[in-house]
């Protein structure tokens, strides 16, 4: 911005300094020595014409005198002849202009005339003369007329009058003065010129240089001194200069270094002041809501934000207590935390539930944090807030949806699982029992076929509301999904008679028929009951016995229940069979893996496999995986067999020369020998050898190794990220996790199982099931792979989700060895041609 007029700083003009002392004193002197000259000269000249003067008279007077003397006889004689020679003779003197002697009555006696003189004039020269001695000074032009009385003894007889010329005395007079001055002048000029030149010599050069030393001074030049040429007065003022100019030299550095200081601060104090106003700005046009209270919780400033979010202007809370802005469900014990927090100077960070100026509520994610003076001394509290309401909503929709069944509103598997194992916990600790009821409703599938699908939606919503109501507040109904249900009963006192009135009861509220859309529907329903800690002290077995259960109850007819009992499992003996069989199965080399393709589900390109363990028993035919997996994790053979597929494996990939870049096998892992201490040693050779052919490894884990939480477990998966190994959560949904572990794990994939995809895109259950696990998965930052994909409008709507990878029979089957290396090389070739 262009200064005011008055504060623009003229440029300083210096003044013009003219070397005229030297002229004045020049001319003082001449004027001393003119006047001196003058006064001298005209001394000179009075002194001359009045000696001279006097002389003459002097000369007259003896004249006079004589003729006085000697005229009273020619006067009584009247002897005219003889006074006019005595007059003639007087004349004939060169000082004389005249001389005549005249009667007592005054008139000439004489007749004597000297040529060039007339009568007339000599009485006009006696006219002039009103006093005869004081004539000649004031009419120095006229003859000096002297008169003498011719006297005999006291009588006067005449008189003798001598007229004296004073040209020559005028003349002489000036011819001496002019020699005087002449004189005089050279003398002046002699002695003036020696003066000056003393003057100029101790004075004047002195001043000059004392002159040059201020110029510089002014000019800010002080790096040399004045000398010093004499130790007068001139020279103590050369010393006091020098002097001054230390101190100037002082005063200057002292200054240079103030201004220099000076000109920091200020421009501190300019940085300081627009980094206040930048910040000023970005409170007042901050995106999130600013409060400044003092120490006890009083208001004094708000942003704009503040009152566009609660609807409060800045006048209606500045002075006032937050308090006012609390909404009604905050934890008490929160705010003492919060409070305790900031108080001890502290950041405390949290949410908390506000209350509008139109009483509405919102969340917000809240950070308050102290204010320090610059003695390090609490002076205010700064409060910065986000709304997040829009957010808590759809986390609480999404944990909804993560743990609810859409459908019916019940806890899905999920939650059940999760609140299992807490009644588990506590009855553990009160040694109590829990009964665990699976619940199958009989022939659903048949309703679903002939009556549609929405119909058999609002059966299971009906079904879902009838079995709640023969339930106590403190039990738990679950949806595992499909048409199996799961009730959680704790605090079970008396099994046989509680648990039968209650079992009776959920029979018989399933016998009832339903109405639904004007036709009856009747319906059964199957359970199977499994008591902790009798038949299980975990999630897993009591699930697992509750299944054989129930298995055994549908066997039975249906419509009915069965409780576990270790007689039930009719397949022990098989399983020890299984068992032996097992025992010599990979020395007999009658296991083998086979491989399912992983694609690209956004361009069907190969990107990896999953390898699967087959087993062909010549005593037991084709044995499923389903089937002897688990006896050989039961049996521990599992750790052996798990360590000869990673490495037969590696020994079929190094001979795959066409598989694509970043190619990964995923090698299933039960969860005992996840755990295991040597899984990780093992793994560390593994994971080298791969290295070594550029081959990606991915471990498979089952969702009950969640149950696992222990640190241990986390170790594990964090060495396998450091080997370069990924991981990957096979058949999402179906397992025992809990949700509040599932964050927990460094996971890479979430595999969602085959039971979701299948019906898919019709069926709105598996919908909306695979579409939370996609939205859950996605926000915990982990791929998304679909399994048992059969069809092309499954692929094509999995895609729509964003879903990451697929394998299925849409794609291909699982296949041996040298089937697999050939689809390798013709996917690549493929590739290449397209």
């Amino acid at each position: 911005m262009p200064p005011d007029d008055e504060h623009i700083t003229k440029p300083r003009i210096p003044p013009v300094y003219k070397r005229s002392l030297r002229f004045k004193f020049i001319i003082w002197i001449t004027i001393t020595l003119v006047i001196t000259l003058g006064g001298a000269a005209l001394y000179v000249y009075k002194t001359q014409h009045d000696l001279l003067e006097n002389s003459l008279r002097s000369k007259a007077n003896a004249i006079g005198e004589f003729i006085a003397l000697i005229s009273p006889g020619a006067i009584y004689s009247y002897d005219v002849s003889g006074l006019d020679r005595l007059v003639q003779k007087i004349s004939n003197d060169v000082d004389v202009v005249f001389a005549q002697i005249r009667a007592l009555e005054g008139h000439p006696i004489t007749t004597f005339i000297p040529d060039g003189v007339q009568p007339e004039q000599i009485e006009k020269w006696i006219k002039n003369q009103y006093k005869p001695t004081e004539a000649a000074y004031e009419q120095p032009a006229l003859p000096i007329i002297l008169e003498y009385a011719i006297k005999d003894n006291d009588q006067v007889l005449g008189w003798v009058l001598i007229g004296l010329d004073t040209t020559r005395i005028n003349r002489v007079t000036r011819d001496a003065v002019i020699d005087l001055i002449l004189i005089y002048s050279l003398i002046v000029i002699f002695l003036g010129s020696v003066i000056f030149i003393i003057f100029r010599m101790q004075v004047l050069h002195p001043v000059d240089i004392l002159t040059q030393g201020a110029s510089r001074i002014a000019e800010g030049n002080l790096e040399k001194d004045v000398p010093i040429i004499s130790k007068d007065e001139l020279g103590r003022l050369a010393k006091s200069f020098n002097e001054m100019m230390d101190e100037i030299k002082i005063d200057r550095e002292t200054l240079l270094s103030i201004n220099t200081q000076l000109a920091k601060e200020i421009e501190q104090r300019q940085k300081a002041s627009e980094d206040l106003k930048k910040l000023s700005m970005a409170v007042e046009q901050s995106p999130a809501s600013v409060v400044i209270t003092n120490l006890e919780g009083i208001i004094e400033y708000v942003n704009p934000k503040f009152s566009e979010v609660s609807g409060y202007p800045a006048q209606d809370v500045i002075g006032k207590h937050t308090r006012m802005l609390e909404g009604d469900v905050n934890d008490s014990g929160m705010l003492d935390k919060m409070w305790s927090t900031i108080k001890r100077g502290d950041i405390w960070k949290g949410e908390s539930c506000n209350k509008r100026k139109n009483g509405s509520v919102y969340w917000e994610s809240v950070v308050i944090a102290p204010i320090r003076d610059s003695n390090g001394h609490m002076t205010h509290y700064l409060s910065v807030k986000e709304d997040i309401t829009d957010r808590k909503a759809f986390e609480e929709k999404l944990l909804d949806q993560a743990t609810h069944d859409q459908l019916t509103h019940l806890p899905n598997r999920f939650l059940a699982f999760d609140r299992l194992q807490q009644l588990l916990q506590h009855a553990k600790r009160n040694s109590q029992h829990v009964a665990v009821i699976y619940i199958d409703l009989d022939n659903f599938k048949n309703i679903n076929d002939s009556m549609g699908h929405p119909v058999g939606d609002l059966l299971l919503i009906k079904v879902a509301k009838r079995i709640k109501e023969q339930l106590r507040s403190e039990d738990t109904l679950a949806r595992l999904g499909g048409d199996e249900f799961l009730a959680l009963i704790p605090d079970v006192i008396n099994l046989s008679t509680d648990l039968d009135r209650v079992v009776s009861k959920l029979i018989a509220a399933t016998e009832l028929p339903f109405h639904l859309n004007n036709r009856e529907v009747s319906i059964t329903s199957s359970l199977g009951i499994a008591i902790y800690p009798d038949d299980g002290d975990d999630v897993s077995t009591l699930m697992s016995n509750a299944d054989i259960a129930l298995y055994e109850a549908k066997h039975a007819g249906r419509n009915t229940f069965r409780f576990f009992t270790h007689d039930l499992n009719k397949k022990v003996s098989e399983r020890i069979e299984l068992e032996t069989q097992l025992s010599h199965a990979l020395e007999a080399g009658e296991l083998y893996p086979v491989y399912q393709p992983i694609v690209d589900i956004e361009d069907n390109s190969l990107v990896g496999a999953e390898v699967l363990l087959r087993w062909e028993n010549p005593v037991l035919g084709s044995v499923p995986p389903s089937d002897f997996i688990p006896v050989a994790e039961q049996s521990g053979m599992i750790k052996q067999i798990t360590n000869w597929l990673f490495q037969i494996v590696l020994d079929h990939a190094q001979s795959w020369d066409q598989r694509p870049d970043r190619f990964w096998l995923s090698v299933n892992v039960p969860p005992n020998y996840f755990c295991d201490a040597s899984f990780i040693k093992y793994m560390s050779r593994i994971a080298q050898q791969a290295n070594d052919i550029d081959l990606k490894l991915c471990v498979e884990i089952t969702e009950n190794l969640m149950l696992q939480s222990d640190e241990e477990v986390f170790e594990i998966f964090h060495h396998l990220k450091k080997l370069g190994v990924e991981s990957a959560m096979d058949d999402f949904g179906t397992g025992y996790s809990s949700l509040a572990y599932i964050k927990r794990f460094p996971l890479n994939h979430l595999k969602i199982d085959r039971s979701f995809i299948n019906g898919l895109p019709a069926d709105v259950d598996n919908r909306v099931l695979t579409e939370t696990i996609v939205l859950m998965g996605k926000k915990f930052g982990m791929s998304i792979i679909a399994e048992g994909v059969e069809t092309l409008d499954q692929a094509r709507f999995l895609n729509s989700l964003n879903v990451n990878f697929a394998q299925g029979y849409h794609f291909s089957r699982p296949m041996p060895h040298q089937d697999f290396a050939d689809y390798i090389a013709n996917a690549q070739q493929e590739k290449v041609a397209g």
